[in-house]
């Protein structure tokens, strides 16, 4: 049940992230006609572009790992016996949750100041916050960790790895 509802989350997370890129192409390409066409750009768009691709990275970061759709190669995983292939998965995967991890781990602390001082990238006329992004990142990375757990464990089990039963 908990593994369905962090699997939703994931699925929401990268649709926000596909509308998110949506209004960032929009955004550019309005501040780029302004810019061309009349001479005033609009303010902010820089620091906007900035935080936002962090964000919506982070926010389909888990669901993009769960499906398998990551780059990846695997012309040597593909040569070894099955056995071998399973360790050299559950050990990658083991690697990857903790690597994760770490990373909520180690930005834990940095996450809550920036929303203790209202942290914000940019100066006036437009400061767009970044407290906002810092959590979507710490989100992003433990769904991530989650997922790279699942599959470690889906792997030490001898089955398939859950990225191949992803609905979408």
């Amino acid at each position: 049940m908990a593994t369905r509802l962090l699997h939703g989350l994931m699925a929401l997370l990268n649709i926000i992230g596909a509308i998110w890129v949506v209004f960032i192409m929009v955004l550019i390409a309005v501040d780029v006609t302004g810019r061309a066409f009349f001479g005033a750009p609009l303010f902010g768009v820089p620091e906007i572009v900035k935080i936002s691709v962090v964000g919506l990275v982070w926010c389909q970061m888990a669901h993009t790992l769960r499906i398998g759709a990551h780059l990846r190669s695997t012309i040597l995983v593909e040569r070894l016996p099955p056995g071998a292939r399973r360790l050299v998965e559950f050990v990658s995967f083991l690697l990857g949750a903790i690597t994760f991890a770490l990373i909520v781990y180690s930005g834990w602390d940095n996450m809550l100041e920036s929303w203790r001082i209202g942290e914000y990238e940019g100066e006036a006329p437009v400061r767009v916050p970044t407290y906002p992004i810092r959590s979507l990142v710490l989100l992003g990375a433990a769904l991530t960790a989650f997922q790279f757990a699942l599959m470690a464990v889906e792997r030490l089990r001898g089955r398939k790895s859950v990225e191949a039963e992803a609905p979408f």
